[in-house]
């Protein structure tokens, strides 16, 4: 019983056909069938009979497949032990990533593995979240992501690991008549016309609820792969879209909203043959995974409700920049949708500039009251000296800085 008769066999039961296994052994499938000859030969039983156009296992071929896999990750569990002994993980991990996923993860992950005895092997690739399994059994480690539950699509013999959970946002022209909302929901989605994705593919899932919920389809003008050009489509006005929340960033013409209404957020996920999993250096590789999705989670955390963002020193919302008694302005920027006290607040939380609200837009509620939460419309703020809620006065040195936050001039 030899151990490539087993890992052939092995190889057959997880693709299904003699010319999956010949593409990933780098075979012609004649030479495969060979092999599989071979292997009944010295075995003494047929491992293989007809099937449509292709083969299948016999039960023995089944027995045999599923006794490989068993000693493949015992093997595979030793060496684990003896890396351990020896010290350190170390060796070559290969890692596939949907390109997304990977922008966010690969920074951190290759900065946590430089200077160890681990080199990451990385491959890109954007697939229907259906696909994501196979690729499990051509790399060490799957990146891929699912927006119906922690587990892909045909995982249940794989190991899954939780990467983090990413938002969901919805980007929108900065000019288009909801990019005041403080969300998109299920009516304000009907009502825009969508840049989509291919159907299969996680983030039309969530369209797909959408319309569920609605009762009605959605618009769609076009269904694009591409995460930045479809950024770049909704920045010249062409739609809305999905977009994740760990790696879109607010630009000139492209303002983000939090969609309500549906399940707006995908799990990412490490899959793992599980004797590949038993390695060391894959287990390790998984671990500061993990450790780089909780980082991205806790600095793309959003605020509670009523809850400012940046350098506040009291429950009043005043910041390290102006903290006099009048400073308990907060303000939602246009741009990111996000409150903070000041610019300088905004300015140290993220990479983007502050983009103004547009002038037809002083209708949006922007402004909060840090004494008692009371929200208020821009063109109602620029009309005060103090709240009209609870009589607090207001800064009126702000006025200096209205021209970064508003429009001032009149609707074009």
């Amino acid at each position: 019983m030899e151990h490539r008769h087993l890992e052939l066999l092995r190889e057959l039961a997880a693709r299904g056909t003699l010319a999956a296994v010949a593409t990933a052994t780098h075979r012609s499938p004649s030479a495969v069938s060979q092999h599989l000859r071979a292997a009944e030969r010295d075995l003494g039983v047929r491992l293989v009979e007809p099937a449509s156009r292709t083969v299948r296992l016999t039960p023995e071929g089944e027995l045999l497949a599923a006794g490989a896999a068993d000693i493949a990750e015992r093997m595979a569990d030793l060496q684990a032990q003896l890396d351990a002994r020896r010290g350190a993980p170390a060796g070559t991990v290969t890692l596939g990533t949907l390109p997304s996923a990977g922008e966010a993860l690969m920074p951190g992950l290759l900065a946590r593995t430089a200077g160890t005895g681990i080199a990451v092997d990385l491959d890109d690739f954007d697939l229907a979240e259906a696909d994501f399994a196979a690729r499990a059994h051509d790399s060490d480690i799957v990146i891929a992501h699912s927006l119906s539950g922690d587990a892909p699509t045909g995982t249940k013999e794989l190991n899954v690991t939780v990467v983090a959970h990413e938002p969901l946002v919805v980007a929108l022209p900065a000019d288009h008549p909801m990019a005041g909302a403080e969300a998109i929901g299920p009516e304000e989605a009907h009502a825009l016309e969508w840049i989509g994705v291919p159907p299969g593919y996680p983030f039309d899932t969530v369209l797909v609820a959408l319309e569920n919920e609605l009762g009605a389809p959605l618009s769609r003008r076009v269904r694009l792969r591409d995460n930045r050009l479809v950024e770049s489509l909704v920045g010249a006005g062409m739609g809305a879209a999905l977009l994740p929340g760990f790696t879109t960033r607010p630009r000139e013409g492209l303002v983000l909203r939090p969609l309500t209404g549906v399940r707006a957020q995908r799990s990412i996920v490490a899959l793992s043959r599980p004797d590949r999993h038993a390695r060391l250096a894959v287990r390790t590789v998984t671990r500061l995974l993990q450790e780089t999705g909780a980082a991205l989670e806790d600095a793309h955390r959003e605020p509670s409700p009523g809850e400012v963002a940046g350098p506040v020193v009291d429950d009043e919302t005043r910041c390290v920049h102006y903290a006099s008694a009048l400073d308990v302005v907060a303000i939602r920027f246009h741009c990111c949708g996000r409150w903070y006290p000041c610019l300088h607040c905004h300015a140290g939380a993220e990479d983007h500039s502050v983009l103004p609200w547009p002038a037809d837009r002083h209708d949006a509620e922007a402004l909060l009251c840090g004494v008692c939460r009371r929200r208020f419309s821009i063109a109602e703020y620029l009309q005060v000296e103090g709240c009209t809620g609870c009589g607090a006065a207001f800064n009126p040195g702000c006025s200096r800085h209205h021209p970064v936050y508003f429009e001032m001039g009149p609707p074009s």
